[in-house]
């Protein structure tokens, strides 16, 4: 647990801040009854002169652990997670992360529910909850706010549009294992050909992206354009045909619903989010509810499209 640090007291930090040593109280607990601009910025003055509440004692004072649970299925998503637990530790509370990237960690996550009274509360990113798994967070009986990767055939169609502007006909689409094959009406509304050979499924991996690639190349004829619902596969994808011999864009265009680091890096055009700012502003809600001003309640990630060298005229 935390103690206090005996150098600096409550009421020093109250003197500086120019609160009253209830108001410091309330604000480092997270206690209704102070404003957001106050807690802010009483937590920095107490931040700045290394003071910290005693928080084992306001956990058997008001139920209080100071701890909540990040679930995320991707860490890919760096920009979201960060903002999230930066916001988190501003305030004042520990993160316990989970990662349930594969069918194991998550049945087992769910079937065990380590969580128990650990938590005040939980924050699920860009992972989708099933009916049960939502279920068993409810059993916990604390605020759970989850940050949602959007919709995606919104992003599709922003991607789509994109391609038809560069003049690109033949698209081919790639989707993660457990994706909706409906996606295609996207591309059917646009009024363009499916191929059924260009509706591929990808694991969520660069070895994934790099499969789709041979599979593409071993076919008849090539797209002019591949649109991939994954940041990791859109970057198998570049990395095969570049082996291949495949300029891009000049031979193939390619575009990534999921923005990340590695897709920024190589120079992917995106379907990019404001992560960051989503996940400071998820935190903002959960933190609310946590404090009696709200329940639980879903985000989504709004999107815009980010060109970079990955695409060119059909």
């Amino acid at each position: 647990m935390i103690r206090e640090v005996d150098v600096t007291s409550m009421s020093d930090v109250a003197r500086a801040a120019g609160v009253s040593a209830a108001t410091v109280s309330r604000a480092l607990r997270g206690e209704p009854g102070v404003s957001e601009a106050t807690r802010r910025y009483v937590t920095e003055v107490a931040k700045r002169m290394k003071y910290a509440i005693a928080r084992d004692a306001s956990s058997l004072a008001g139920g209080r652990r100071f701890a909540i649970a990040v679930l995320t299925g991707d860490v890919g998503r760096g920009d979201l997670l960060a903002g999230a637990e930066g916001a988190l530790r501003q305030a004042g509370f520990d993160v316990l992360l989970y990662v349930l990237g594969d069918a194991g960690s998550r049945t087992g996550f769910f079937e065990e529910m380590p969580l128990g009274r650990r938590v005040d509360g939980v924050l699920a990113l860009s992972i989708v909850l099933a009916e049960a798994e939502s279920a068993a967070l409810a059993t916990l009986d604390v605020p759970v706010v989850r940050v949602d990767d959007g919709d995606l055939r919104s992003a599709l169609r922003i991607a789509v549009g994109h391609l038809i502007g560069l003049g690109h006909r033949d698209i081919a689409l790639v989707l993660a294992d457990g994706v909706d094959e409906s996606y295609d009406e996207v591309l059917v509304a646009e009024g363009l050909e499916i191929r059924p050979e260009w509706t591929l499924w990808s694991s969520p991996t660069v070895v994934g992206g790099e499969q789709v690639a041979d599979a593409l190349l071993d076919g008849d004829r090539l797209p002019t354009a591949v649109v991939s619902s994954n940041g990791e596969v859109a970057l198998g994808v570049f990395m095969r045909l570049r082996r291949d011999g495949r300029a891009i864009p000049a031979d193939i265009s390619l575009v990534s619903l999921d923005d990340r680091d590695l897709t920024r890096a190589v120079g992917i055009t995106a379907i990019e989010g404001a992560q960051r700012e989503e996940g400071e502003r998820a935190v903002a809600a959960l933190l609310g509810s946590i404090r009696g001003d709200g329940g639980s309640s879903v985000h989504g990630l709004s999107a815009r499209l980010v060109v970079r060298d990955s695409t060119g005229p059909a």
